[in-house]
Formats: C-alpha cells, sequence, structure tokens
C-alpha cells in the first residue's frame, strides 16, 4: 500500500514538471510569435503558460504550511541578479545610468518582459491567508470574478473607450496580481480538496477547443482598436481559455494512459533557469546579423530553449549549490 502510495506521488511531481516544461516552452514561444495578425492565430494555443504556473503554485500551496519568506526570497535573489545582467544588456554602452537604471527596474520589474511574474507570484504568496478564508467562506465565488472584473475596467473599457490611464495606475497594473488571481484561486481550491471537478476529458478538452476560436474573434476585435498585442493573455477570452486548459492539466496529473515526455520532464527542471535567462539569450543573438536574417518561427524558439539548456546545465556544473541563487 506505501509502495503505491509512493509512486503515485512520484507520478503526480514527474508530470507536474512536465506540465512546467509545456508551460516554458510556450513562454519562450510567445516571445518568439510575430507582431500582427500571428498573434491573433498562435497566441490562443499559447496563453496557457502563464496561467498553468500560477494554477500549479496554487494547487502545491497550503495555508497550513505558509512560508512566505522561503518561496519570496527564492525567487527574488535570481530577480535582483537578473535584473541587473538585463540592464547591463540594454545600457553596457552608457555604463553612467547603469545604477539609476537597476533601481528604476528592480523597482518596477520592467528590465525584461518576464519579470512583472516575481510580482504577481511574490504577491500572491503572500495573499494566501486571505485566499484560504474566502475559498472556506460562503463568498468562495468571488474569487472567480476577481481576474475578469480587473480586464473588464482596467484594461478593456480603457481599449474600447479611448481612455487614457493614469501612468502611475498603468505601472501598478503591470505588476498587479488581480489579472492573474483566477488562475491561483482555483488551483488553491481544487489542490486543497475545497471544490471538486468531475467534468470529464472530453468535455473540458471541446470546451478548451471552442474558447480557442473565441480568442481567435477577441483577438481580431482587439486589433481593429489598434492594439498591437492582440495576443495578450489578459483578454476574458484567453483567461476562459487558459483556466479549461488548467483543469485538463489537472486531470493529466492522475492519468498513467497519456504520456509524459522526458524532454518536458527535463525542460521542467530547468524551468525556472529557461524563466530568467531565455530574453538574455535573445537579446544577444539579435546581434548577430546572420541569425536574424535567417532567423524563422518557431526555430528561433526551440534554438533559444536549446541554448538555455545547455548553458544552466554548465552553469549548474559550476556554481554547484550556488546556481541557485540564479534560478540554474
Amino acid at each position: 500500500m506505501m509502495q503505491k502510495m509512493y509512486e503515485r506521488t512520484e507520478n503526480r511531481r514527474y508530470r507536474i514538471q512536465v506540465l512546467r516544461g509545456l508551460a516554458i516552452t510556450a513562454v519562450v514561444l510567445i516571445h518568439h510569435t510575430p507582431i500582427g495578425t500571428a498573434q491573433i492565430w498562435c497566441r490562443p494555443l499559447l496563453n496557457f503558460c502563464v496561467g498553468l504556473f500560477l494554477f500549479l503554485s496554487g494547487m502545491l500551496s497550503d495555508a497550513k504550511a505558509w512560508n512566505p519568506q522561503k518561496r519570496i526570497i527564492k525567487i527574488a535573489i535570481p530577480y535582483i541578479l537578473w535584473t541587473l545582467v538585463y540592464v547591463l544588456l540594454a545600457q553596457y554602452k552608457s555604463p553612467g545610468l547603469i545604477p539609476i537604471e537597476y533601481i528604476k527596474n528592480l523597482l518596477t520589474a520592467r528590465s525584461a518582459a518576464v519579470m512583472y511574474f516575481v510580482f504577481v507570484y511574490c504577491e500572491l504568496t503572500l495573499l494566501i491567508p486571505l485566499i484560504d478564508k474566502l475559498a472556506h467562506s460562503k463568498f468562495r465565488w468571488i474569487g472567480f470574478i476577481i481576474s475578469p472584473l480587473e480586464i473588464i475596467i482596467m484594461r478593456l473599457i480603457p481599449l474600447s473607450t479611448g481612455l487614457v490611464i493614469n501612468k502611475y495606475v498603468h505601472l501598478l497594473m503591470e505588476v498587479s496580481c488581480l489579472g492573474w488571481f483566477t488562475y491561483f484561486y482555483m488551483g488553491y481550491l481544487i489542490g486543497n480538496e475545497i471544490i471538486k471537478i468531475d467534468w470529464k476529458k472530453s468535455f473540458l478538452l471541446s470546451a478548451w477547443l471552442l474558447s480557442l476560436a473565441l480568442q481567435v474573434c477577441e483577438g481580431y476585435w482587439y486589433y481593429t482598436m489598434g492594439e498591437t498585442n492582440c495576443g495578450t493573455q489578459l483578454k476574458l477570452s484567453s483567461v476562459l481559455s487558459g483556466l479549461l486548459f488548467a483543469l485538463i492539466a489537472y486531470k493529466y496529473i492522475d492519468c498513467n494512459r497519456i504520456p509524459a515526455p522526458g524532454f518536458l520532464h527535463l525542460l521542467g527542471r530547468f524551468s525556472f533557469g529557461i524563466f530568467f535567462s531565455h530574453i538574455a539569450i535573445m537579446t544577444v543573438l539579435s546581434h548577430i546579423s546572420l541569425y536574424e536574417r535567417h532567423s524563422v518561427f518557431p526555430l528561433t524558439a526551440l534554438i533559444v530553449i536549446t541554448i538555455s539548456v545547455i548553458l544552466i546545465s554548465i552553469g549548474r556544473q559550476i556554481l554547484g549549490d550556488k546556481a541557485r541563487y540564479l534560478a540554474l
């Protein structure tokens, strides 16, 4: 009996890493997707990534074992070091600007396109006791409308009406967890067995495919309003798709009939390092004219992932235990 429980636990851990590997692959693909209408058609298939990371984090959280210091330090130290890396890459020709730019980027998470996630993750970690109280209350449903309300009020209405948001409010929006809250909340509810989803996998898959069509339609609508980022993950249809994908992923964790590819497990183990490093690698590659001229999506994303894995492996060998400070 104990052996079966151990095997089940190990299988779940393995598959969670596979899902992380899938999510980080989608993150890198997003940052290589061509602008324009390509975003409308490609991004719906990729927009599950950040939501899936947050869903899994929520699923593995428990207010009874709440230790925010451990989680925050684990991600804050790499954030501090990688922010410096990105500032150096951006300002190496103007060294005098590096100190002030470093402080500004450290406070605003603008050194690279992925850095906002650190703020979002830390905010949600700090909110776990409140999330637990909400999850066990009769007002549990409120948690499911936080992200849609934020998107409608702070993003969709200004976009459709031409309303210009104050730059300081916009800065707070960029690092706020509210637009992402529902993913973490759903994961917390399911992971702590507060709710149970009994929907069949076939129903979830059909609903997800339908939601992809809605994403394409909404993407075209955003595009007509002059929104360059028409593939954004913070659209109503994107959140719907992301939640459905997260539920499919949850079903996958306990399903032994569906393969768990070893290469995705490897990427899952390296996902933290790939998350922080891949845009730096993209920046360096962009200065190689031959690479730029012959770069083709999605091959470019696969090249960056491969380079990331190689460099992370080397970094772990050289730095040993200290590699964790760079999220390697």
